[in-house]
């Protein structure tokens, strides 16, 4: 009799953590007229999922829709970096001059780990415009030429300062794509993808990907515009399309289960140094949302946005979603499912 109310016990609490997530959401899901949100919390005993909106106008949003999530593809490309340094087919202390043509505007005594932590004072190629031009003219040649004349200045002395540049991860996707002499999408299907069997995880952004939330802005739905331009400029940088529970086995295997890294790789991602009000690793960043600790990746991108990190002490992972890159309550969410007194 006892094993019987245990049982009860348990899946009663589990019930209940999932109505809390879900009435979290709840609070906005009269204000999202054409887009919607997916919320998972995974506490390493009950996965909670929550979702609110729409993923298309004829498609109510569900926790398995799929999603671009922007720059937390930052986080897989800074494992495949610290994977190879492991593998010692690259340094991490390496001068990218070693796998990077000289360029006027790119100081070739940077370090890999500084391309990693966003010290390298490298222009930031990505910008609104760059970005515009890429869905509405889809068939232009964003070639490796092309972006490598965007860098037309320095910001910074290379470790003088931490600011966040896309052009970190294009030259660190260009450096995989050398070592390993590999298309980069390659390398993460090798990697990452398939040793965690992310089935639903790919390296690319395609209309043509069944189940793909639409990208919205506004009232206006991107989807049936083309991604080619879309994925020439974000490689590595953030193309990569993904559910909440695929970004949430990636991260619960790459920051607490050592699937992916080992324990001395892993310790030098998430060795962090603050600057100004940046707490930054390699690839990964400290925040506090809800008086909680965690560490992870966010994206923003046309016209997505993503939430993945995880509070290790505790083991237990947040990862949010969006198909609106205007969305105004996601960033309010963040903070009220990662709540400390929560979960």
């Amino acid at each position: 009799m006892k094993n019987v109310l245990l049982v009860i016990f348990v899946l009663i609490g589990s019930s209940v953590l999932g109505q809390n997530l879900q009435k979290i959401l709840d609070q906005y899901k009269d204000s999202l007229s054409n887009y919607g949100i997916v919320a998972l919390v995974d506490n390493g005993k009950s996965i909670q999922t929550a979702q609110i909106g729409w993923a298309s106008e004829e498609s109510p949003m569900q926790i398995d829709h799929r999603f671009c999530i922007g720059s937390v593809t930052k986080l897989y490309t800074a494992t495949i970096i610290l994977k190879l340094n492991e593998l010692k087919l690259l340094s991490i202390d390496d001068s990218i001059a070693k796998f990077i043509p000289p360029h006027r505007f790119i100081d070739g005594s940077i370090t890999i780990r500084q391309l990693l932590n966003h010290t390298s004072g490298i222009k930031d190629i990505v910008d609104a415009k760059l970005s515009n031009a890429s869905l509405l003219d889809p068939y232009f040649d964003y070639s490796e030429s092309y972006i490598l004349n965007l860098i037309d200045t320095i910001d910074f002395a290379k470790g003088t300062k931490h600011s966040y540049s896309n052009s970190n991860y294009f030259l660190l996707r260009k450096i995989i794509e050398r070592v390993t002499d590999k298309p980069y999408e390659s390398v993460l299907d090798e990697l990452i993808i398939k040793p965690l069997n992310l089935t639903n995880t790919f390296p690319y952004h395609s209309n043509n990907i069944d189940s793909l939330a639409h990208p919205i802005l506004g009232k206006q739905d991107f989807h049936d515009l083309p991604k080619i331009g879309v994925n020439q400029i974000s490689i590595g940088i953030g193309n990569v399309v993904s559910t909440a529970a695929d970004v949430n086995a990636f991260i619960r295997s790459l920051f607490m289960d050592n699937r992916i890294l080992n324990s001395n790789s892993l310790k030098t991602m998430t060795t962090f140094k603050t600057f100004n009000e940046s707490t930054v690793g390699l690839g990964v960043f400290l925040e506090n949302f809800g008086g909680r600790t965690v560490q992870g990746h966010s994206g923003r991108t046309i016209s997505y946005i993503a939430y993945a990190f995880v509070d290790k002490p505790k083991r237990i992972s947040f990862v949010l979603i969006c198909n609106n890159a205007n969305d105004p309550y996601i960033d309010k969410l963040i903070e009220k499912v990662c709540d400390k007194g929560k979960w």
